[in-house]
């Protein structure tokens, strides 16, 4: 009788293991950044040195912060995606979190990360996101 036990803990327990797995790979790829490194004296090409210009601005400085929820490329996440946005959309819903307006079920996580951004940081920000 005692058996008859595991033939039904046995198959739900690895569907928790595998599934878990499925889930954090998706995490992994979705947040998977192309870096190109480049030595001091090696020539590294122009679409290395286009990289390295626009990592250098101020907006993919900024934008660092917001890679983890929206994507290296705005793609969205956990975050929502920035495709198809205007940089005055972006720029309104930045301040709004600043003054700690709710706009959505994850707006507790994004006041703490505008209040740390000037005006010129908003501008420079939103700039930046519509050109990922």
């Amino acid at each position: 009788m005692k058996n008859k036990y595991y033939l039904y803990i046995l198959p739900i327990c690895a569907l928790f293991l595998f599934n878990g797995k499925k889930y954090d790979e998706s995490v992994i790829e979705r947040i998977h950044l192309n870096v190109n490194i480049c030595l001091e004296g090696q020539e590294c090409g122009a679409s290395a040195t286009l990289a390295n210009a626009e990592v250098g601005s101020k907006g993919a400085k900024l934008y660092a912060g917001c890679i983890a929820c929206h994507g290296a490329k705005g793609e969205g996440g956990i975050g929502p995606s920035f495709k198809g946005q205007k940089s005055e959309y972006i720029a309104l819903a930045l301040n709004e979190y600043k003054n700690n307006i709710e706009r959505g079920p994850q707006s507790a996580l994004m006041y703490a990360q505008a209040a740390a951004l000037s005006e010129s940081d908003i501008k420079e920000l939103s700039k930046y996101i519509v050109n990922l």
